[in-house]
């Protein structure tokens, strides 16, 4: 299903016109936030954060402008509307970026995606040719068109391809819910409400990038998207974002700044079946029915809570022929376990 996206992973440069960083594929370490850090959204605080104030380019059919992000009752909201500046693009929307750069760590935001056809809302780090660094990247995405659903993604050195949709079990356009990914050298894991839903441990990117959010519309990406109707406005609403150094937060893992630490909601304790991909506690010829769907791309996720651990067979950190293999030779009696058991 991937394939579906490649236009998508050949777009060389995802921002511009920021400050140049000298040192070639090295943020300076003065640049980089290595301590807990928290924004809350009550006003634009220019010592910490930017907005962006010009083009990406295709497939972004806007032009990024300041006054699209806007501060009110305790949110913050990037707004799409009509351009009407003589930009050349048809839309104008907003994009919010920390500048500084932030390592690995977890980081969480509080956010209500934008729901419509066609668009996009985002949580990610970025960092590319602009500050004279690799494209590295780690993305959240909701699509508009199906906002019961989050993508996950990240590229290293500009390659991607690591597309994952994860069923929420609620429309997220509809209220307030955090999202958020743990990035070490080794794997990347992604949380909704503080539940850990995926885990990704190949090409894993190095280089600290800025966070940052950013409401737009697609252009030439149609498949991916559905194409959009031009109904505007359309906004996106955040309420913080959150970095922690340390990983995931524990109860035991205190923040040096002033916020109240955040506790996730502890979920209930399950077992997980290995192989069990509609959850009924055993594996059988659905879950083999299930799995050819989502390798055919006719599905983008299975009944189970526990997507990545229930499907990943033999722990390699993806979904693919492979374990559809195990799964077959655990069904015809050939092996009584999978390797990741």
């Amino acid at each position: 299903m991937l394939s579906k996206y490649l236009k998508k992973l050949c777009i060389a440069i995802l921002v511009s016109s920021l400050a140049i960083v000298h040192t070639p594929f090295n943020v300076p370490a003065a640049q980089v936030v290595n301590t807990y850090f928290e924004a809350n959204f009550s006003n634009f605080d220019s010592n910490l954060f930017e907005s962006a104030n010009w083009p990406n380019g295709n497939p972004f059919n806007c032009v990024w402008r300041p006054s699209q992000v806007s501060f009110s009752n305790g949110s913050m909201f990037l707004t799409l509307t009509r351009d009407d500046t003589g930009s050349g693009y048809p839309y104008k929307s907003g994009e919010y970026r920390t500048k500084a750069f932030f390592g690995y760590g977890y980081y969480e935001v509080k956010m209500k995606p934008a729901k419509n056809v066609g668009i996009v809302s985002s949580f990610f780090t970025y960092t590319g040719p602009s500050d004279n660094n690799p494209w590295d990247e780690i993305d959240i995405e909701f699509l508009g068109k199906d906002t019961t659903m989050v993508q996950f993604n990240w590229y290293k050195n500009g390659v991607g391809g690591n597309e994952y949709y994860h069923r929420l079990g609620f429309d997220a356009s509809q209220d307030f819910h955090t999202y958020g990914f743990e990035w070490r050298p080794n794997y990347i894991s992604y949380y909704v409400d503080g539940v850990k839903v995926y885990t990704g441990t190949r090409n894993i990117p190095s280089t600290p990038g800025k966070i940052m959010m950013n409401l737009w519309p697609g252009i030439g990406v149609d498949e991916w998207l559905g194409r959009f109707d031009g109904r505007t406005p359309i906004t996106a609403e955040y309420k913080y974002i959150r970095y922690y150094p340390d990983g995931f937060p524990t109860a035991t893992q205190t923040p040096t700044a002033t916020p109240t630490p955040y506790q996730p909601p502890t979920p209930t304790p399950q077992s997980v079946v290995i192989g069990d991909l509609n959850y009924d506690n055993r594996v059988d010829s659905i879950d083999y029915a299930y799995l050819k769907m989502y390798l055919l791309g006719q599905i983008y996720d299975f009944p189970t809570p526990y997507d990545m651990q229930a499907a990943d067979l033999n722990g390699d950190g993806k979904i693919d022929s492979i374990d559809y293999a195990y799964l077959k030779m655990y069904l015809l009696g050939f092996i009584n376990k999978f390797p990741v058991q």
